[in-house]
């Protein structure tokens, strides 16, 4: 397995800068470009899906000076934007506010993301859809891997958004045991909702398997891509749908942001604390 250090990567200042301000990412020099060491890039050879896959890993800093083991938060469309925030994140909410463990970040880089997304055929997507394998490439050989590799906790969160929150929504429903928690934004089935709906009937009838889950899912109100809220209606009606099959046997919110358009800044921010924080 070939791993090299993530260094010197230029990200744009305005972003950087919100970011630093809102969620106190303090190990950070500011110049003219920012460089930023946030964390392991793995290949790893893929025999379910015939190709060589491109993982992002981030290690608390601490993590070689213990023995202690993680939670393990998994990104979907991993790139060093969406690591960058969510190691920001995570540093806010375990260090500054010391209100979450600290937890090891796996962000998977995107290769074909229609392809691994979609679950069904669309008017989006009308070539063969590959969630299936994606979905065992993630069970049979990502999570062994950093299972083995690294100190984690029993502990796992999914995290997707938009495309790969359909992703994230079906796997939900197909695989509920394989995560601890689920983090779902601006996403719902567009084209797809008959496909979803059976799935869902399937899944419900062994319903225990979706006990003891937490299932944080957001929208934003303004939202570009959602402009007659047909997507806010479809995931509201799920969320609902999920509280009344399941009960008080998981923890689950479905949050409306209303001045956010598509992916809400703060819906790991706030998904985390909902996941992390027992009440």
């Amino acid at each position: 397995m070939n791993k090299k250090l993530i260094i010197n990567s230029a990200l744009r200042m305005p972003f950087i800068f919100l970011l630093f301000f809102s969620f106190g990412l303090s190990n950070v020099t500011f110049s003219q470009e920012l460089s930023v060491n946030i964390g392991l890039r793995v290949e790893l050879k893929s025999e379910i899906l015939n190709e060589q896959r491109s993982i992002i890993i981030y290690l608390p800093e601490n993590y070689s000076l213990t023995e202690k083991t993680y939670p393990v938060l998994y990104r979907l469309d991993g790139n060093m934007e969406t690591m960058l925030e969510s190691v920001a994140i995570t540093k806010r909410l375990s260090q500054t506010e010391e209100i979450i463990p600290e937890m090891i970040i796996v962000g998977i880089e995107n290769i074909n993301r229609p392809r691994d997304m979609w679950p069904v055929k669309t008017k989006y997507y009308d070539k063969n859809p590959g969630a299936k394998d994606f979905l065992n490439f993630i069970s049979l050989e990502l999570l062994p891997y950093i299972e083995k590799n690294y100190r984690t906790s029993d502990h796992k969160i999914l995290c997707g958004q938009s495309l790969s929150g359909v992703f994230t929504l079906y796997t939900l429903l197909s695989r509920p045991n394989l995560f601890s928690s689920y983090i779902i934004s601006s996403s719902a089935f567009p084209d797809c909702e008959d496909y979803f709906n059976e799935l869902s009937q399937k899944a419900f009838q062994q319903i225990q398997l979706f006990y003891d889950k937490d299932i944080f899912i957001t929208n934003g109100l303004e939202d570009p891509l959602d402009p007659d809220g047909k997507n806010h209606k479809q995931i509201l009606d799920f969320s609902n749908t999920l509280k009344d099959k399941i009960g008080t046997q998981s923890k689950i919110k479905y949050v409306t942001y209303e001045n956010e358009g598509h992916v809400p800044f703060f819906s790991l921010y706030d998904g985390l604390k909902f996941i992390l924080i027992k009440e």
